[in-house]
């Protein structure tokens, strides 16, 4: 009886210990099971967040890709064109009365933005024409818009245009147009391309686009048949041109002292219906013969302007200057006149200033400049653009 007395106590003191360990082995197992559970949901909680980051990330890309591609979609209905033009200092001037009459505007800098559209190979000036399609801040968004533009054409080659003599990227421009053409979904047509393409940097943004170069087959008209000592420089007659059309083809043009057509043939270059008269028989042969040398089509007549009955929207009047031409203060009067009768508007040039004969004959002088011929300074020629004064 006593040893059973004194085991009861130990076998209740034991099983209290097992009791203790299974409450502790449980407590174990559910803590580790809850921290566990938290690690789990730590971990799910992280990956959702990431994946939420990430899609948020992939749809502005995408917001942002769309809404370039948009607007210039839209700027291809009304395109903005970037031209760069050149002249030699005692050009400046003529130079800026042909932007002021294409563009209407007055030139600031070399380089320059317009929403007109207009053929270099007219001016003499004007180097290049840049449409632009894209502008963006670094040269990888523009890789990307060039990958994603489906409207690209093909039988294209891509160039770089160098516009100031500092570009920091034009040593490297062949690299730059490479990756540009691998973005297209057709290999460059380098031989025979139908359209050229080009990038740029300027003032801190890099530029592609459609490029139109001056190519100057206008040059070929100094190889014309007949030419006299004071027949106006090509340069000039170009400017002329531009000033009386103001890049209107549609406008008719008439020289009503045309001489040996160096006028006439730069209009029939830039596309206007234009016409000569000259009072000298022998000479006005001269136009008629360099006019059909290029294969042009503008009609030369042997009339004096007092004799002209056709109208036109502008005559251009090169006053004859110098010993051989004997010419009064009346006769220039009567040809002004006469310029005022068959057309609407005239451009008038002269070597010397006549301005108030201008006034005196009614007419109002909407823009003017004064030309020095040459670099010598030696020999300067005035030109008015004049209107009917109302």
């Amino acid at each position: 009886m006593k040893s059973n007395k004194s085991e009861k106590p130990h076998q209740n003191k034991k099983n209290a210990l097992d009791l203790n360990e299974n409450l502790n082995e449980n407590l174990n197992l559910n803590l580790n099971e809850n921290l566990n559970l938290n690690e789990n949901l730590n971990l799910n909680l992280n990956l959702n967040l990431n994946l939420n980051l990430n899609l948020n990330l992939n749809l502005n890309l995408n917001l942002n890709l769309n809404l370039n591609l948009n607007l210039n979609a839209n700027a291809n209905a009304n395109s903005i064109y970037m031209y760069n033009v050149n002249y030699s200092e005692y050009e400046e001037d003529l130079c800026n009365i042909e932007v002021r009459s294409l563009f209407n505007m007055e030139l600031k800098d070399k380089i320059f933005y317009s929403k007109v559209k207009i053929d270099p190979s007219i001016s003499p000036f004007i180097k290049n024409r840049f449409k632009i399609i894209y502008k963006t801040l670094n040269f990888e968004d523009l890789l990307i818009f060039v990958e994603n533009d489906k409207t690209l054409k093909e039988d294209f080659i891509v160039k770089y245009l160098k516009l100031l003599s500092g570009d920091p990227y034009a040593a490297n421009r062949n690299s730059f147009c490479k990756k540009v053409a691998s973005k297209f979904r057709m290999d460059p047509n380098y031989r025979s391309p139908k359209i050229m393409y080009a990038i740029t940097f300027y003032k801190g943004f890099w530029y592609f686009g459609e490029l139109t170069k001056n190519n100057y087959k206008w040059r070929n008209h100094n190889n014309r048949p007949y030419t006299y000592s004071n027949s106006l420089k090509i340069n000039m007659a170009k400017v002329l041109i531009n000033i009386a059309g103001k890049g209107d083809l549609s406008k008719t043009i008439v020289d009503p002292l045309c001489g040996a057509g160096t006028v006439l043939l730069e209009g029939c270059f830039a596309g206007y219906d234009i016409s000569g008269y000259d009072i000298g028989e022998k000479i006005s042969n001269s136009a008629k013969e360099n006019v059909k040398f290029f294969s042009y089509k503008a009609k030369v007549t042997n009339k004096a302007i007092q004799d002209v009955n056709a109208h036109y929207d502008v005559s251009i009047v090169d006053l004859p200057y110098g010993l051989r031409s004997q010419i009064t203060p009346e006769g220039q009067r009567v040809i002004i006149e006469n310029a005022k009768r068959i057309s609407d508007r005239i451009i008038v040039v002269s070597s010397k200033d006549i301005s108030l004969m201008i006034e005196n004959e009614n007419l109002k002088i909407v823009d003017k400049c004064k030309f020095i011929k040459s670099v010598k300074r030696d020999f300067a020629r005035y030109v008015w653009v004049c209107e009917h004064d109302a």
